[in-house]
């Protein structure tokens, strides 16, 4: 299902913004106008519902590296255009002698504090799937290579599990 939501996301964000992008400068009649602030609105709501889902998988099951850090570039991606995409709606709403009320804005406002509040959490686990592996202890691995020569037990950390599971030679 997330799948579905992450690739509308994506889509929309293209799409709205490249609509947006051919419509600069022009006075939009109300039609028009509502009909980009409808698009805008319901990526928001996309998004809303999307950072959910990857939260709760988050949670629940996790996500490979890579994986999350898609998804959450997407969201990020859409978070920005909606932000932006909404003050340049303002603008094409009083460009075109529209009150945001007439040209519908009032549902994507309503939306606005919900992605404020997403877009730093969606930053930060972008972040951390990004991140660089820590650099590998030599002097460490070798005084555990030493320990487990002698047959004693050794603290495992991941880092060292990974290595194990990897097949390196200890």
């Amino acid at each position: 299902m997330t799948a579905l939501l992450i690739e509308t996301t994506r889509d929309l964000t293209t799409r709205l913004g490249e609509e947006l992008k051919r419509r600069k400068g022009e006075r939009l009649q109300r039609q028009v106008l509502r009909s980009l602030v409808l698009g805008a609105d319901a990526l928001a709501g996309i998004i809303l519902s999307a950072w959910a889902w990857v939260r709760e998988t988050l949670e629940e099951e996790g996500f490979e590296g890579r994986e999350l850090a898609r998804k959450c570039q997407v969201l990020l991606d859409g978070i920005d255009w909606v932000l932006a995409g909404y003050e340049r709606l303002l603008e094409m709403a009083e460009e075109s002698g529209l009150t945001p009320k007439a040209a519908g804005l009032h549902e994507l406002e309503a939306k606005l504090p919900a992605l404020r509040e997403a877009r730093p959490q969606v930053a930060e686990a972008l972040a951390l799937a990004t991140r660089p592996p820590r650099p590998v202890d030599e002097r460490a691995l070798a005084e555990s290579r030493t320990a487990l020569d002698r047959g004693e037990f050794v603290p495992l950390d991941d880092e060292y599990l990974a290595r194990l599971r990897a097949g390196e030679d200890f």
